[in-house]
This record gives structure tokens, sequence and C-alpha cells, in this order.
């Protein structure tokens, strides 16, 4: 910790520990655990990792390999790129945090276009600005919506729960088969039939789209609330702290 410089590590079956360092990381494990802490530019992990996690970032976050047990994000000032062969996802900033292990994803304050593609996982995302496009199956989706832009959303064998301000303007497109749709906004018309429901509109005057397509679940449109901004980082640590190991995950 506390050092000028890029740093690039390879381990295998240990901890890693980087904090306060003012330059790049870059990580590649077989079957290690990492935390990386207040870096100044890009973070990279790659391989067969066990825990990761990574707060207050600069630069870029490009995560790329096999994560057995937790990923863990918080505060990342530019983009983030992760991808398994399971889960593929990429957004613009996150101010908030990200969580995900292998059968949640649960994301705050998070600036798109986000893109994101993954499979038996219930997706919590409280809070996401811009551009959404997700994909996923055997699970639930629930997204709150900060700003609008447009959202297309894709789900198999699992229900979506959409909440956007009171206020917002978007125009809807939702369909569904073996499952229901309802709404807090009485402007849209809803179907729902025994086999397939649908609903359309326009929500104060329109504006980005909103398409919103199931299987085997239901949808709901509801009026919320925008999410309040994070609590500002902790103070920088200073050079004469002693890093911890990660800790042990307990999924």
């Amino acid at each position: 910790m506390g050092r000028d410089g890029n740093a690039d590590v390879e381990s295998h079956n240990g901890d890693i520990s980087i904090t306060d360092l003012n330059g790049s990381v870059t990580l590649n494990l077989d079957h290690s655990s990492a935390r990386v802490a207040q870096v100044s530019s890009d973070v990279t992990v790659q391989g067969r990792a066990n825990d990761v996690s990574l707060e207050d970032v600069k630069g870029i976050v490009r995560l790329d390999g096999d994560f057995m047990e937790s990923v863990k994000l918080s505060r990342v000032a530019k983009a983030v790129n992760f991808k398994t062969s399971r889960t593929d996802m990429e957004f613009t900033k996150l101010d908030g945090n990200l969580n995900l292990d292998s059968g949640d994803l649960e994301a705050n304050s998070l600036s798109g276009p986000l893109r994101l593609r993954t499979r038996s996982k219930d997706i919590t995302i409280n809070g996401v600005s811009g551009d959404v496009r997700l994909q996923n199956e055997n699970g639930a989706v629930e997204i709150h919506v900060n700003k609008m832009g447009n959202m297309e959303i894709t789900n198999n064998k699992g229900d979506i729960r959409m909440f956007v301000p009171q206020k917002a303007a978007f125009q809807l497109e939702a369909q569904t088969r073996d499952g229901e749709i309802q709404t807090d906004f009485d402007s849209l018309k809803v179907q729902n039939g025994d086999d397939r429901s649908s609903a359309t509109g326009s929500v104060n005057g329109g504006g980005p789209r909103m398409s919103l397509s199931n299987e085997h679940g239901n949808i709901e449109i509801r009026s919320g609330v925008p999410m309040p901004p994070p609590p500002p980082s902790v103070p920088k640590i200073s050079h004469g702290d002693i890093p911890q190991p990660p800790e042990a995950s307990e999924n």
C-alpha cells in the first residue's frame, strides 16, 4: 500500500490486498482472493478468483474470468466491463455499490448505458440513470429508475418490476406470456388475457421507449421516487495504516 507506479500481480491459492496505489493494477488470479482500494488508474482482474472486492477506483474496471464466490464493487469513476461464462455486463459509472454472487446481483446508483446479459440470478438495481438493455432467465428483475433512458428488458421464468419517477415521460410496450401486467399509470392501456397480456401507451406525453418482454412471469410498472445520492466515500487511508486481508465468503 501507499506506492507510486503500476502493480502487476499473479497469485495462486493466496490473498492479495492493494490499497492507495498511484497507478494501475493487473491481477492474474488462480483460486485467490483480492481486496483493492483507492487506485488512481485502471484495474484489471482475470483468471479464476474466489472473492474480489474493488472500491474507490478512478479508472476503468475490467473483470474477465471465473469468479467462484462473490464480486463487490464500490465507487468506480469510469466504465465497468464484467465478463464470465454466465454473465456479460458493462456500464458507464458506479457511484454506489454492486454485489454479485452465484444467485443474486444487486446494485445502486449506477449510470448507463447499462448492458447486462445473465441467467439464473435475481437482479435488483436501485437507482439507474440512462439506457438499459437487460436479458435474464430463471430469476426476477427489479429496477428502480432515477433518470429515464431507453429500456429494453427481456426475462424468462421470473417477474419484472419497474419503478419509475411519477413525473417521468416515456412510451411503453410490454407483453408477457403466462403472466399478468399491473401498473400505477392510468394512461397506459392494459389487456390481461388467459395466455397473453399486453400494455401500451404514453406517460406524461411520451419520451424514451420502455420495452418489456416476459415469458412465464408477471410485469409491474410502478410509480416510485428517485433514489438519493450515496454518501461520500470514506477518507483516504494514510500510508501508515496496515491493510487487512480479504474476508472469507459465506456464500
